[in-house]
């Protein structure tokens, strides 16, 4: 089975004139395969998460992104060797060579599923894991710094980024909690589903 680590627990505060933010990083590790998810845009923490678990960016094999806010994605680049999953109509990106993904292109306990709402390409991970199955939810499911962290399916999408659209949003949440024992969200800790 392979297992996730939460490398970076992502933040989401908004000040004066915008945000300080940056996404929840994960290490997915399957066999020999590591993928990270949403490597966000503060270059020094991922770094020394990197670091922590004796990798560096040539160590990535995949780079799971989804979607494109660059909180989640600015620093796709600095993984020089790896694939990338992208919500760009479901393609996966092996330096100019394009090609569509499958739901398990990354292993037999990883898979990729389309989680429209916060915008309309937008992608999740479930991985089958020793403890259950985790959701790496993306922006599907995120929380304000501060703000108490209680799943609801309508809670309200902070950002209203363009193309937001709540039908979706909702049944794309849904989908996840009847998946998953556990979600990780795009801005705040993991949590265990209530079942």
């Amino acid at each position: 089975m392979a297992t996730v680590k939460v490398l970076i627990e992502g933040y989401a505060k908004m000040i004066k004139d915008g945000w300080v933010a940056t996404s929840t990083t994960c290490l997915v590790t399957d066999g020999a395969k590591k993928i990270i998810t949403d490597p966000g845009c503060h270059r020094e923490k991922l770094v020394a998460a990197l670091n922590n678990e004796g990798l560096d960016t040539n160590d990535i094999d995949y780079v799971f992104l989804s979607h494109q806010h660059p909180d989640h994605i600015l620093l796709a680049g600095v993984f020089g060797k790896a694939k990338f999953i992208t919500f760009d109509t479901n393609l996966t990106y092996d330096q100019d060579f394009l090609v569509p993904w499958e739901k398990h292109t990354l292993g037999k306990d990883i898979e990729i599923i389309e989680t429209p709402g916060h915008v309309l390409e937008h992608i999740s991970l479930i991985v089958n894991t020793p403890q259950g199955k985790v959701a790496i939810a993306g922006d599907v499911i995120w929380w304000l710094e501060g703000e108490k962290q209680v799943f609801d399916l309508h809670q309200k999408d902070h950002s209203q980024a363009k193309g937001m659209n709540m039908e979706e949003l909702v049944k794309s949440r849904k989908k996840l909690i009847e998946i998953a024992d556990y979600i990780i969200p795009g801005h705040g800790k993991m949590f265990k589903v209530k079942k």
